[in-house]
This record gives structure tokens, sequence and C-alpha cells, in this order.
């Protein structure tokens, strides 16, 4: 299970309905308060005021409906924007998960040892690879030996509890404006403050995502040029043809690295994950007669021999590397995915090309895009003394610096000459010892705090051009999870257990071990086993979030 882009929540349908043959993932997002069931995440909580950070002017700002700001290049010359040093010299330890791998430790690691200076304490961190992180995490709750700051794992069983019993109700510091004391976290987005409240409480800071957590389609547009294939299908339809065009099997070319199966339920309009109506009753989106429509779809691709055919026991890494080799044209990923994108294909010169689909429909109009949730996952702080609190706040707010100063800059790149160079275009160029002791630039803790994703991509100027289009195109027919800021007691407890039985059931039927119309048992078995309770306690929660 992976972190970067999609959280380590749960994997499953149940999610975010990222069901492929072979590797699902799923991104999730359940901050809210909890009473029995589902309840309003901001029932009597004056969320952090957003004051946005006006120190550097991207190259394309962002847009209210989500677009992200965008840069061309590293803005230049970044100065300080804070002052001094936030901690106190006391030590603070840490739990974080990592995607990538497991950087050299403090004792060995120049990186860490210069960032313990700036920040003026020793941070230590227990780092856990992502698959691991859910079990480390539950048992250092039993062992109470999470730290003083702490990613937190999301689809922990009774997640409200834990929070309010062992960690600090942050409302004092961070509700309204008294969150100006910390000027990099209010610049944070409002949305991500509303995943990070359970009880009546702030309990956490978000690890904030927002837009550039959403799945789409990436197409490798050099192979579809050499084709003489259109990569902007407009209908279902097209979008099959345009699968046979680029599938050349006696070539080991095939279309599509895995049955992208969130893409294709936007195809048929389904809601993302959960819909409600105007009376406030929740439908999954596997009870739609759509799901069986994707479902159909999806078995047909492979039948077709459209898949890559060792989909079914391939992991995401796999997928991506035939995609960088030009084995299969089309891969779904997220907005955020795209940096990874270009790393697979690096050896392929400097005529590859990377597009991003705009997902077709029934009709022929852009398919409704389906938002991702605001967050990765949040932290959370255990509770202290006010002093400490406050310090340990400041911290944060150093780390959550954005893009264009100097903290950022060392926190994402490290020190110039030693872990990055600059090129022409004044973009950091991370050297090899940077790529081992800064983590790539996603050094772990950026799962404690991360100011907002811009839209930046080192060299490739273009490619943040392309984004902003087809965020452009896309975010105006956006579709939210109605469920963001919303907790399900019973998703927390049995939700995992339910969303791999739904993909175990949708990747029977996509390698046709069983026919299509069995799903109508599968979703009855569902709802007795769990779905129902799901249903009526985020229910539960919305109406009370609309009064």
């Amino acid at each position: 299970m992976t972190f970067s882009r999609r959280t380590f929540l749960t994997a499953g349908i149940g999610s975010a309905a990222l069901a492929t043959v072979g590797a699902t993932t799923a991104c999730s997002n359940s901050g809210a308060t909890q009473s029995g069931g589902g309840t309003v995440a901001t029932a009597g909580v004056e969320l952090p005021t957003y004051i946005r950070f006006e120190g550097v002017t991207p190259d394309l700002p962002g847009t209210e409906a989500g677009i992200p700001d965008t840069f061309f290049s590293y803005p230049a010359d970044p100065q300080p924007a804070t002052s001094g040093m936030p901690a106190d010299g006391s030590a603070i330890h840490g739990s974080v998960p990592v995607n990538q791998a497991v950087p050299p430790s403090m004792d060995r690691n120049s990186y860490w040892q210069e960032l313990n200076t700036r920040i003026g304490s020793d941070l230590s961190l227990t780092i856990t690879p992502g698959a691991d992180y859910s079990q480390r995490f539950a048992t250092a709750v039993a062992g109470d030996g999470l730290g003083d700051i702490f990613t937190v794992d999301m689809g922990f069983a009774q997640l409200p509890q834990f929070l309010e019993t062992q960690c600090q109700d942050l409302t004092e510091y961070l509700s309204g404006d008294a969150i100006s004391d910390y000027p990099f976290l209010a610049n944070l987005p409002t949305e991500s403050w509303r995943g990070t409240v359970f009880n009546g409480g702030i309990f956490g800071i978000p690890i904030s995502r927002g837009v550039q957590s959403s799945v789409l389609l990436y197409t490798r547009d050099d192979l579809f040029a050499e084709r003489g294939v259109d990569p902007q299908p407009a209908t279902i339809d097209e979008f099959i043809q345009t699968c046979r065009d680029m599938t050349d099997t006696r070539a080991n070319s095939w279309a599509l690295t895995s049955v992208p199966m969130a893409m294709l339920q936007q195809m048929y309009g389904l809601p993302n994950t959960w819909g409600v109506d105007d009376t406030g009753a929740f439908t999954h989106a596997i009870e739609s007669e759509g799901y069986k429509e994707a479902l159909e779809l999806g078995r047909r691709l492979i039948s077709d021999e459209l898949v890559h055919p060792d989909s079914a026991d391939a992991s995401t890494a796999d997928q991506k590397a035939w995609f960088g080799a030009g084995s299969a044209a089309i891969h779904q990923d997220t907005y955020s995915g795209m940096g990874g994108m270009y790393k697979v294909g690096s050896a392929e010169g400097p005529g590859y090309l990377v597009g991003l689909m705009v997902t077709p429909s029934q009709s022929g109009d852009p398919a409704p895009f389906w938002l991702g949730n605001p967050n990765n996952t949040i932290s959370a702080l255990r509770q202290a003394d006010e002093g400490r609190i406050r310090m340990l706040l400041e911290v944060l707010n150093f780390l959550a610096a954005p893009i264009g100063t100097a903290e950022h800059l060392f926190r994402k790149y490290g020190i110039e000459g030693v872990h990055y160079t600059l090129d022409d275009s004044n973009d950091p160029v991370l050297t090899e010892l940077g790529e081992t002791e800064a983590s790539g630039g996603t050094f772990p803790i950026e799962y404690l705090v991360d100011g907002p994703r811009p839209s930046y991509y080192p060299g490739r100027p273009q490619v943040a051009q392309d984004i902003y289009d087809h965020m452009e195109q896309v975010i105006p027919t956006g579709v939210p999870n109605p469920t963001n800021g919303l907790y399900s007691n019973t998703q927390g407890t049995l939700g995992g257990q339910l969303d791999t039985t739904l993909n175990d059931a949708t990747n029977a039927i996509l390698l046709g071990r069983e026919p299509v119309s069995s799903w109508d048992d599968v979703v009855a078995d569902w709802r007795a086993e769990g779905g129902d309770t799901i249903r009526a306690e985020y229910e539960e929660g919305h109406a009370a979030a609309n009064g």
C-alpha cells in the first residue's frame, strides 16, 4: 500500500473505487466528529481562518475552484520567511510512514542533521515503510510509542476515541483567527481542516493534497502520435476504439496498464464513491446500474486483449514501468503522479511525452470528474502542556513554509552544492546524495505537515501548463465525495474487510471468473454485512451538517 498521492488508510472500492485487476489502491479521508455513527465534522467548531501566503507570486495563480498555484521554474532568490529557530532545544520524537526507501539514519544523514540545526532541536523519527505503518501504528498506540508528533492511521478502529483520549485538542490554538500565530498553517485550505475535526474539536494537522489527488488517465502522447491516434476520445465507443488502435499484441504492446475502474465509473456518470440526493439519502456507486455497465466494459477490455496480460499480478510500480517502456500507452493515476510518469520514462529520450486524457462519456461531453479527497491523511500531537504544544506548532509551521521560501527550498532539496544544484532555469537538481538523504525531495517529514501542493515540475514548464489546462477543462465538472468531513465508525472497523470483498468480487468479474449478473448478490451481501450501517452513519452526519 502506498502513501504519496494516495493515503495509506484502506485499499478498496469503498474508499475511492480505484479497483484494478491485481493492484488496487485508494484515497480516503475520514475526519469528523463521532457519536455512535457519523456526525458533522464542524459541529460547534470554528475552522481555522484561511490566510493566503502572499510572499511568492506564481506564474499561474491558483483558483477558487481548486486549481493550485502553478510555477514554471522555482521562484528566484527565495528568502527566509521565518526568524530564528522554532524549537526550544528539547528532543522531539515522531512516527511517520515513508513511500520510498527508508533514508539513512540521523547519525549518517547530513540533510537530517541540518534539518535539526535549523529547527533548533533534535527531531528523531521512527520511519516505517508505508505497507507496514498500520500495524506499526496500532502497536505504538498500545505501547504509547508514537512520540510527540505522528502520522495518523485514519483506518484505526475507534479513531475518534483515540484522538480524544491521547491526542491534543488544538482548537484553542488554531480555531478561527487564533491560527494567525502560525501563518504557514493558516495558508492550508479550509477544506483540508474539515478533516481534522473529531468530537467537537480540532485534533490534527492536515496533510493537504486537494485536487492533486484526483485520478485521471495518463497517455503516452508520443506513441499516440507515432500511430496517428487521437489521445482524446469523446465517447465511450471512441475510447474502446482508441484502446484497439493502441494495442498490438504481436509487438507486445497494449493500450492499458490495468482496468481503470475509477475512470470507467466516471464515464458512466457514477457518484464519487457515495452520492447524496436532495433528501439526504446516500447511495454507493456500487449500487448503481452504471457500476455493472462499468464492470461489463472492464471485462470486455480484458477479453479483447486491450489490457496488459500481466496486470492481474502486477504492482503499481510494474504498471508504471510498462507505461514508461511503451508496452502500455494509458495508465490511471493522480495528478501528483506526473513526476513519476517522467521518471519511469527517463531512458526513453527527448521524444517521450505524457498527456492527460479528458475522460469521455456516453454523451460525448467530458465525464463528471471525481475530485480527490482534500487530505492525504492528518498528523496529531500527543497531549502536553501549553508551552510544549505551542513549540511543536511552531516547528510544524516552519515545516509548512510554501514554495518560494528559503525554508521550503531546504525542506525539499537540502543544502545547495551538497544535496542539489541549480540549473540554468533556477530549478533545483538533486545530487545522488540528495536523492538518498532527502528521499528524492520527499523526506517523510511531509507526513507530519506539508504546505499546499503547487503544480511544479522542475525542468518541465510545459508539463505544468498542460496540467493547468487539463484542470481548467475538468474541474468545472468536478464531483466531490460527500462523505468528506464525515465519520462512520463502522467504516473504520469493518470498511477494510468489506472493501477487500468488493475488490475480490470486482476482479473475479473482470477476469471472467464470475458473470456481471453476480454483482447484485455481492451488493446485497455488502449491505447486510455493514454497508447499510455505514450508509446510515453517513446520513446522520450529513443531516447534522445541513441542519
